[in-house]
């Protein structure tokens, strides 16, 4: 099955942006995107504007092969990709292999079963504020955390306004307020919250995401819509 641009495309779209956060296990299937990085940590889950694939599902990992050698076959004259789907009669088919075809090249990339990849399919919390994020706090915070050699950065809201904090092993403090207050998302509700989050992981996205804003969830889940998929990080305890 020869597949379109726009479907390849999307799936470009994806891998890259796992890549960003460290995800190696992706599914993509009717309606839904769903990934998961090794340790739990990092999810993506779309549940709207996925268009549909032609051949069902796809299970996704060893991703960087998968950009290795598509990297490989691009450069290539009259570059294609086909689909090799298993029992596409059946109600749930998937692809099993992509291979990419250029003049006088063939590379085949094996697939997982969807069936095999494990991310959840709902995120277990609601979104409760929304807080915008401008440019230089990005780069702030990037030299923050050189600065203090820190693993995780604290975001805490308050009646004062939204920092970030870094910590060193000495614990001293490396505190930014970028902005001057949270936006419910429900008429009357709560916009103070204080969660701490993997630093490397929130500047992959922050540096990435061109809207300037994330979402944090009652539960403490931080969302950050990249590339049209929302991205969500856990708190760590």
């Amino acid at each position: 099955m020869k597949l379109d641009q726009s479907t390849i495309d999307y799936i470009l779209t994806v891998v890259k942006t796992a890549r960003l956060v460290n995800i190696d296990n992706i599914i993509i299937e009717p309606n839904l995107v769903r990934a998961i990085d090794d340790s739990s940590s990092v999810v993506i889950l779309q549940n709207t504007n996925v268009p549909a694939m032609p051949f069902g599902s796809v299970g996704l990992n060893r991703i960087d092969v998968l950009m290795a050698r598509y990297g490989i076959a691009v450069t290539q004259d009259k570059f294609t990709m086909d689909a090799t789907v298993v029992d596409d009669t059946a109600a749930n088919p998937w692809a099993r292999a992509l291979t990419m075809k250029a003049t006088g090249t063939k590379i085949e990339y094996r697939t997982a079963n969807p069936a095999t990849v494990k991310a959840p399919r709902q995120i277990n919390d609601v979104m409760k504020v929304r807080v915008n994020f401008p440019p230089e706090a990005v780069v702030l915070l990037q030299k923050g955390q050189a600065a203090m050699g820190a693993d995780h950065v604290t975001i805490v809201s308050t009646d004062e306004g939204v920092s970030f904090q870094l910590f060193d092993v000495n614990n001293d403090t490396f505190k930014h307020t970028f902005a001057d207050t949270a936006e419910a998302l429900e008429d009357g509700g709560d916009t103070k919250f204080a969660n701490r989050y993997p630093v490397k992981t929130l500047l992959s996205l922050f540096k990435e995401t061109k809207n300037g804003y994330f979402e944090v969830g009652k539960k403490g889940m931080l969302q950050c819509p990249l590339n049209g998929l929302a991205v969500f990080v856990l708190p760590k305890i």
